[in-house]
């Protein structure tokens, strides 16, 4: 185990933490720059090197930060929460679905039907075009309240996963915390396999390796020491070795989370949205040109042959009437169920899905999702509970098949097995968590 000298507890430093955080602020910022090594290490040690920051921090090598200081470091110096993209709320949900070029189509033709209804019959014309956007608004509905009950299903399921637990060092204490309780100063104890939950600077280490190719797309993993690189960055994991580091970004101000924060997904359609908006814009481009082939026919009728039935007929009157069956075309080529009917397979389809275990996000995704016949994931932590259990063993030459119940081993057996496991392990005791 390679440690460098230990810093000086809070308690001696003069300054209240309240003081030194704009000092805080400004050197962290100097030594985490993103992707400028040498940069960083030469600010590191301008200011004194590790023990020097450990010092400013407020924090110790072997005790950590006092754990009274937790909720002011987390005020003044931020939370280690990732910054994520606003909810969008049921209204602009509902906004959205008006994007369709199918609903746009037939929202059109529905007011144009509307209109022309009501100045041609006012008793019963405006039946049809009421219809239609009834129709379009049962659409609208349905998708937006579809899309907000799986993005409220999807935001919890995000935050349970994202509810990992890591082992710190708080008051010469060491104790399982949830990753977003971490703050600046905090001595966070890494294993081999562990995601690097915050940007930090190691204190302590042995043979830690490093896989940064999520932030830099570097394949080679990286050995850390204290002399030539001993900065963590947030987003990446240990390979081998161990360590202990100190916090010193957190949250949105970490590498990832200034890199997640620019950070914008553009929801690509589906095959299925790509297929109904081509034949939407199909369907309206050929209704539109028999509408206006039908128009020109007709006006050419009255303007060059006026005919003996047409002869009493005022050509305003006349263009009128051909406006009209235009507008009948349009309403009648583009199929206002085609939407709704959609919708409902996409809304049933989903639900179906729901008791696979297979959660849709988005209503539209449904359709992607169902077609999947492959999944390519990482076993340990995903497909695995990334905890090993013994299932059985011999132990001081008792032979045990199942691991489950208490072994009648000697007390001196046990002595020796446990301190065994204690030298040979970089496990730590941590207090009973109280049953809930």
């Amino acid at each position: 185990m390679v440690a460098t000298r230990k810093g000086t507890k809070t308690s001696k430093d003069e300054r209240s933490l309240e003081e030194r955080a704009a000092s805080i602020k400004d050197v962290v910022k100097r030594i985490n720059e993103p992707q400028a090594l040498s940069v960083n290490l030469k600010h590191l040690q301008d200011i004194g090197g590790v023990s020097a920051l450990l010092e400013l921090l407020g924090s110790d090598e072997d005790r950590g930060v006092e754990a009274d200081s937790v909720s002011q470091r987390r005020e003044l110096l931020g939370s280690n929460v990732l910054p994520s993209t606003p909810r969008k709320s049921f209204w602009q949900l509902f906004v959205d679905t008006f994007d369709d070029a199918t609903l746009q189509i037939l929202i059109v033709a529905a007011i144009v039907s509307l209109i022309i209804g009501v100045y041609d019959d006012p008793a019963t014309g405006y039946v049809e075009g009421m219809a239609i956007l009834a129709a379009c608004l049962i659409v609208s509905v349905v998708t937006a309240m579809n899309d907000y009950q799986k993005e409220s299903q999807f935001r919890e399921l995000s935050a349970a996963n994202d509810e990992v637990d890591v082992v710190v060092v708080r008051s010469g204490q060491f104790q399982s915390i949830p990753v977003g309780q971490i703050v600046v100063g905090d001595l966070v104890c890494l294993e081999a396999g562990d995601a690097i939950p915050c940007d930090g600077v190691l204190v302590n280490y042995d043979g830690l390796d490093v896989d940064e190719s999520a932030l830099t797309g570097e394949p080679e993993d990286i050995n850390k020491d204290s002399t030539h690189d001993p900065f963590l960055l947030s987003g990446c994991t240990a390979i081998a070795g161990s360590g202990r580091f100190v916090a010193i970004a957190v949250g949105k101000h970490s590498q990832w989370g200034i890199i997640k924060s620019h950070l914008e997904k553009e929801q690509e359609e589906t095959p299925l949205q790509e297929k109904l908006d081509d034949m939407a814009a199909m369907i309206g481009y050929v209704g539109m040109a028999a509408a206006a082939a039908t128009f020109i026919a007709m006006m050419a009728i009255k303007i060059f042959l006026d005919p003996e039935h047409l002869k009493d007929v005022s050509v305003f009157k006349h263009a009128l009437d051909a406006f009209i069956i235009g507008v009948t075309i349009v309403v009648v080529a583009v199929p206002e169920g085609l939407p709704l009917a959609v919708t409902i397979s996409l809304a049933y389809s989903t639900k179906q899905m729901l008791h696979d275990q297979n959660l849709i996000r988005h209503l539209a995704a449904c359709e992607t999702m169902g077609n999947a016949t492959n999944i390519c994931s990482d076993k340990t932590g995903t497909l695995t509970e990334n905890r090993m259990t013994v299932v059985r063993g011999i132990f001081a030459n008792v032979r045990d098949s199942v691991c489950k119940k208490p072994l009648k081993i000697s007390p001196a057996a046990m002595d020796v097995i446990m301190e065994g496991i204690s030298c040979c392990s970089t496990a730590k005791i941590l207090p009973a968590v109280p049953p809930q």
